[in-house]
């Protein structure tokens, strides 16, 4: 299981692996400062950053090393509506964006 936390300091933005069966949990700098959304599968994740109360959102693709999350490409994506804080909702490597009325769909 995977989450995003900030720090609310200077030291940014983390991504927290948590292994339910030993309990073991294991923080990583994040690939993207504040990120909007997030959803991870295997060592794959989808990051989306929002321009406010914009018809863009910036999704970000990275990998995960086993040491550190790399980012592999970065896109700026028009959306069909304005985006809203907090609008990426992430589950089984699925990202699903709120833009507007319209739910969008991308991959880890």
């Amino acid at each position: 299981m995977w989450l995003v936390w900030y720090s609310g300091g200077e030291s940014g933005t983390f991504l927290t692996r948590i292994t339910p069966s030993t309990g073991e949990v294991t923080s990583y700098p994040s690939p993207v400062d504040s990120p909007d959304g997030f959803a991870v599968r295997g060592d794959r994740a989808v990051l989306s950053r929002r321009d406010h109360n914009q018809w863009t959102v910036e999704l970000v693709h990275a990998e995960f090393d086993g040491a550190a999350w790399a980012v592999t490409s970065r896109r700026r994506v028009e959306v069909p509506g304005r985006v809203v804080l907090r609008c990426g909702q992430g589950r089984d490597g699925v990202l699903w964006l709120r833009t507007g009325d319209t739910w969008l769909r991308t991959r880890a």
